[in-house]
């Protein structure tokens, strides 16, 4: 089959400061076919040069126009796609050395496989790792109390999951990772974890879900959380009860992994 193997898809607006880490990361991954497509926002912040000097270096796509936010540009990103995986990484984040090749084993492991998806750090605005996010088997019941099961920088879609599943909530503009990630759950796809970082993550001040979370990002929260289906003995139970037995329910399966060191991380 001609075309790309994997398409990472790429929303950005005003992230110049990071982008070409973003870039770098995908143009020096061996392995699979790639494609990269970026979809800013019509920054103003040089970005759009960044871009320009990197489309005859790799397989690279980009467009510069006003959109309705991040969702929206996921979406646009999505149908400008060609991959027949998915992966979204944010202008912010970026993809590990060995990702791809790391993906691509899985796959062949695993080729009824709908959705694989890794391990991934936390980094400073400079890149400096500050953390580590261990994933483990997917689990609702942890989805619900304590944290989703994976992140996007770590993870391949097969193309035609999020098609099923409805593609980005447009009408979200915080919690758009975590309400795809329950969809995902809810449709029982076939998933496999890769234990190994694929991903990076970067904590910065101008990041939109670092800090004090505004208003509206509560509210997709509170909105999120009260769709979620609870079982009656979930309902009359406090919050934090329900929380200590998800984090306790992932140290479990951490360490039925084989990874006890992953507890120390997940606590800290």
């Amino acid at each position: 089959m001609s075309g790309p193997l994997v398409s990472v898809v790429t929303p950005s607006y005003e992230q110049a400061e990071f982008l070409e880490d973003n870039l770098r990361s995908v143009m020096e991954q061996t392995g699979p076919s790639v494609e990269h497509v970026v979809v800013d926002g019509g920054s103003t912040d040089g970005s759009v040069d960044i871009l320009e000097s990197y489309e005859d270096e790799y397989d690279l796509r980009w467009v510069s126009e006003p959109d309705d936010g991040q969702s929206d540009a996921l979406n646009k990103g999505i149908e400008m796609a060609t991959g027949r995986w998915l992966c979204w990484v944010n202008s912010d984040d970026y993809l590990l050395p060995g990702a791809l090749e790391a993906f691509a084993e899985a796959r062949r492991q695993n080729a009824d496989c709908d959705v694989i998806y890794g391990d991934f750090v936390f980094v400073d605005a400079e890149g400096r790792e500050i953390g580590r996010k261990y994933n483990t088997c997917p689990s609702r019941f942890v989805h619900k109390h304590y944290y989703q099961f994976t992140g996007n920088h770590s993870t391949f879609f097969r193309r035609g999951v999020l098609e099923s599943v409805g593609g980005i909530d447009e009408s979200l503009h915080y919690t758009m990772d975590t309400e795809l990630f329950w969809r995902l759950l809810e449709a029982d796809l076939e998933m496999t974890h890769v234990p190994g970082f694929l991903g990076a993550r970067r904590l910065h001040e101008a990041a939109k879900t670092t800090g004090e979370p505004p208003a509206e990002r509560l509210a997709e929260i509170r909105a999120l959380k009260s769709g979620y289906d609870y079982t009656a003995l979930e309902r009359a139970l406090p919050d934090k009860l329900l929380t200590a037995v998800a984090v306790a329910l992932q140290g479990t399966y951490h360490t039925l992994d084989g990874r006890p060191e992953a507890i120390r991380h997940m606590l800290s």
